[in-house]
């Protein structure tokens, strides 16, 4: 199984690339808090520097998926070319 893992805290999001899904895992109890569904395959996530955006590239959608910290919800969908896998945030979170 292929995941990554970002820390947004106090929470950890974890890809399940086989699922199509991100586990949103409580950092201070281990505790799952949140399954978000995304596209196929998810493989990398990025959060931005305040912690308020997660985003998720699905590398067999051709998409990014970003999640809003707070209410766990997607909050967009975008298309992008083919394969994406890395993501980076910028230091100013734009």
């Amino acid at each position: 199984m292929l995941m990554s893992i970002a820390d947004a805290v106090p929470y950890a999001y974890i890809t399940n690339y086989g699922s199509n899904n991100v586990y949103v895992i409580d950092t201070a109890t281990n505790n799952v808090t949140a399954k978000v569904n995304v596209g196929i395959d998810p493989n990398w996530i990025a959060v931005t520097p305040d912690g308020s955006k997660v985003y998720i590239s699905n590398r067999n959608s051709n998409n990014v998926f970003a999640i809003d910290t707070v209410t766990n919800n997607v909050t967009a969908k975008v298309n992008v070319g083919s394969g994406p896998v890395e993501l980076r945030s910028s230091p100013d979170g734009s």
